[in-house]
């Protein structure tokens, strides 16, 4: 079969190069085509779109690129978002203005300014909202729609917890979960355990260790069921034992004592659209190596999608604590 596969690719080979001898014009006339970005979320003070124009023409694209007017329509465009309510009533129009953004590092693209459109409008987590992009001078309209995610909450550990224990000793599967979220389709759960450090000079740093966990992901939006992540205790103690201590032996040396402190666990969950668009660009892991384009931007490109986020702050349990303390290479204070 192999052979066979070789000497198909062998045939096929000379019939392609043959065929790209003839020389033709890639500059087709032009044609307006709109790239939008936007993730919608209640909870951000300020909500962006990125909103672009393809560009093509003759010579290195790479230096048309470099130029802010090949790609942004700048104040040619009126952009609103348009809310309804579950009875597709109109509740409100959203104006976007423009806004230049400047922490866009250097690239192919123009830096460190970036034009954006953005509105400090407050969004309702019940109601749809629908983008619509006009262009003043050509009368072009793009436009896209999204619903938002809802909000949800921890189910483990219990609302009631006060302290989160990873005590060395338990070896069962433990599990952290939450309850599934309307209009979420998947989901990130990380946590952050804090932790304090006193060096020889009398000087104190905070540090942030991540631990990261896999993305889940729902068979519904509908906000029925819950998702969760499975772990044991000893993983987390390999993570403390792989990430704290400093790779440089004299910065490590200066550590005199570590106070554990919280941990504070995150989901992260985006929309059905958001999650559609990232499993048709992701990495192919078949035969096919082309993947179809995914767009939900009518007349135009690109995505409007939502997303949302959770965080519990929570306390390390003393008897964590007094385990760490226990690991000699860690230098945790014990418990009072």
């Amino acid at each position: 079969m192999k052979k066979a596969f070789r000497f198909l690719l062998l045939f096929i080979l000379p019939v392609f190069y043959v065929s790209c001898e003839t020389d033709f014009n890639v500059i087709a006339d032009y044609k307006e085509i709109a790239i939008v970005y936007g993730l919608l979320n209640q909870n951000d003070p300020v909500h962006y779109l990125r909103i672009n124009k393809a560009f093509l023409g003759n010579g290195n694209s790479l230096l048309y690129a470099q130029q802010a007017d090949s790609s942004s329509f700048g104040a040619d465009i009126n952009v609103i978002l348009v809310e309804y309510n579950v009875n597709k009533v109109i509740l409100d129009t959203i104006v976007f203005d423009t806004v230049t953004l400047y922490n866009k590092q250097a690239g192919e693209f123009y830096s460190p300014g970036q034009l954006f459109y953005a509105s400090n409008a407050t969004l309702d987590q019940n109601n749809t909202y629908e983008l619509k992009i006009t262009n003043k001078k050509t009368a072009n309209v793009v436009s896209s729609k999204t619903d938002l995610i809802h909000n949800f909450s921890f189910s483990k550990p219990a609302s009631g917890a006060k302290t989160l224990s990873f005590k060395r000793s338990i070896t069962q599967p433990m599990k952290f979960s939450w309850q599934n979220a309307v209009n979420g389709k998947s989901y990130q759960f990380k946590l952050y355990f804090n932790v304090k450090e006193l060096n020889a000079s009398g000087d104190t740093t905070f540090r942030k260790i991540e631990w990261l966990f896999p993305e889940e992901t729902t068979e519904n939006t509908d906000g029925t069921g819950e998702s969760g992540v499975t772990y044991s205790n000893e993983e987390f103690f390999k993570l403390c034992e792989n990430k704290l201590p400093y790779s440089d032996q004299a910065t490590e040396d200066a550590v005199i004592k570590r106070f554990a402190s919280t941990c504070d666990l995150e989901v992260t969950v985006i929309g059905d659209e958001f999650n559609t668009y990232l499993e048709a660009n992701g990495p192919s892991t078949g035969v096919l190596i082309e993947k179809p384009n995914y767009s939900n931007i009518l007349n135009g490109l690109g995505l409007l999608s939502c997303r949302y986020q959770i965080h519990r702050l929570i306390a390390t349990s003393p008897e964590t604590i007094l385990d760490l303390s226990t690991t000699t290479s860690l230098k945790f204070a014990k418990p009072n």
